[in-house]
C-alpha cells in the first residue's frame, strides 16, 4: 500500500508539472457580404468546422453629409439551415468626432434598424470600430448606452493592434468580451510593402512584451484576397478579389515579380477604370495560413473557456 501511495503521488506531481494542455478555439467566421446567401462551400465550411453562430455585417453606419447615415444593408437571401446569425455593426470613427447625435439616440436607432434586420432576433452584437484616444469618451459611451438598453443582449466589439498595444491612451471598451483584429497589419500605402493584410513581424511587435488585455479577446484571423491600385505613387483603390483571367490578359497587363502588375493600356478591371502605367500589388492570405496565424495570437493572447476564432472571411474564392 506503501507502494502504491509513492506512485500514485508521483503520477500527480509528473502531471502537474507536464504541459497545461493547449486551449481550443471554437471556431466561426465572419460574412461581410450585403447579400447573406451561401453557396456549398461555405456551407460546407460552417458544417466542417461546427460553428455555433455566424458573424454576418448587418449595415455600415458613416457620415454624410455631416449627418449620420446607414448604408449597405444586408439583405438575408438564403437562411436555410445557417446557425443564429450575429450582427456586426460598422460604424467609421468619424462619427464619433462629431456630436450630431447623442449616444443613446444613436444606440436606439442602430438597434432598431439591427432588429428589423435580423427579423429571428439575436443574443449578441457586436460592434465593429476603429477608435482612437480622440473618440474613445464618446464611443465608450455609445457602447454603455447599447448596454442600458438592452442589458440581456451580449455585446462586444472589435479591437485593433494599436488598441490593444496603447490601451492607456486608447482606453479599453466597457463591454465583457472583445475580438482582437490581427490582420491589415502592414503599411497599405507604400507601394514596396510586401503583404499589407498581414505581416507576422508587425502583430509580435504589437504584441510582444504587453500584459493581458482587462478582457476576454477572441481572435480574428484573415482568409481572402485583393489588389491595391497605384496611381503616380499614391493609393488609388482596393479591388476585392480581382479579375485573375483579366490580370493575365498581357495586352492590357505587364506581370511583375511577387504578384505585381503594370498596366499597358488603359482599361477597365472589375468596373474601376485604371490608366496606362498604374501598378497594381494582388495580397492573398489562403487558408493554409490560418493555424500559423492561430499560433502566433496564442503565443501572446491568453485563451479563455469558450474562445473563438474569427476568420475573416466566409465567401472568400481562395476556400474554392
Amino acid at each position: 500500500m506503501k507502494h502504491l501511495f509513492i506512485l500514485l503521488a508521483i503520477v500527480l506531481c509528473l502531471a502537474a508539472c507536464g504541459p497545461k494542455p493547449e486551449n481550443t478555439l471554437s471556431t466561426t467566421f465572419y460574412h461581410w457580404q450585403t447579400t447573406l446567401a451561401p453557396d456549398s462551400t461555405a456551407r460546407s465550411l460552417l458544417v466542417q468546422h461546427g460553428c455555433e453562430e455566424l458573424f454576418v455585417k448587418a449595415f455600415d453606419v458613416s457620415l454624410s453629409g455631416g449627418r449620420v447615415a446607414t448604408n449597405a444593408r444586408i439583405e438575408l437571401a438564403d437562411t436555410a439551415g445557417l446557425p443564429p446569425l450575429v450582427p456586426v455593426v460598422f460604424i467609421t470613427n468619424e462619427v464619433f468626432r462629431q456630436e450630431a447625435q447623442a449616444p443613446d439616440e444613436l444606440a436606439g436607432d442602430i438597434l432598431e434598424l439591427a432588429e428589423s434586420l435580423l427579423p429571428a432576433g439575436f443574443s449578441e452584437l457586436q460592434i465593429d470600430c476603429d477608435w482612437t484616444a480622440q473618440t474613445q469618451v464618446p464611443y465608450f459611451d455609445f457602447l454603455s448606452a447599447v448596454k442600458s438598453l438592452r442589458p440581456d443582449l451580449s455585446l462586444s466589439c472589435t479591437v485593433r493592434l494599436h488598441q490593444y498595444r496603447d490601451r492607456e491612451q486608447q482606453g479599453v471598451p466597457p463591454v465583457l468580451r472583445a475580438t482582437l483584429m490581427a490582420y491589415n497589419t502592414g503599411d497599405l500605402n507604400d507601394w514596396a510593402t510586401e503583404n499589407s493584410i498581414l505581416d507576422s513581424n508587425i502583430v509580435k511587435a504589437y504584441l510582444a512584451g504587453q500584459p493581458a488585455y482587462p478582457i476576454d479577446l477572441d481572435l480574428a484571423v484573415a482568409v481572402y484576397d485583393w489588389a491595391a491600385v497605384y496611381r503616380r505613387g499614391e493609393l488609388a483603390y482596393l479591388i476585392n478579389e480581382p479579375s485573375l483571367p483579366d490580370l493575365a490578359d498581357t495586352a492590357r497587363f505587364e506581370a511583375l515579380p511577387d504578384l505585381r502588375y503594370r498596366v499597358r493600356r488603359s482599361t477597365y478591371l472589375d468596373g474601376i477604370y485604371l490608366y496606362e502605367d498604374d501598378l497594381l500589388r494582388r495580397e492573398l492570405v489562403p487558408p493554409v495560413t490560418m493555424d500559423a496565424q492561430r499560433a502566433l495570437l496564442q503565443r501572446y493572447v491568453p485563451g479563455f473557456p469558450g474562445q473563438r476564432l474569427m476568420v475573416f472571411r466566409l465567401g472568400s474564392r481562395l476556400w474554392e
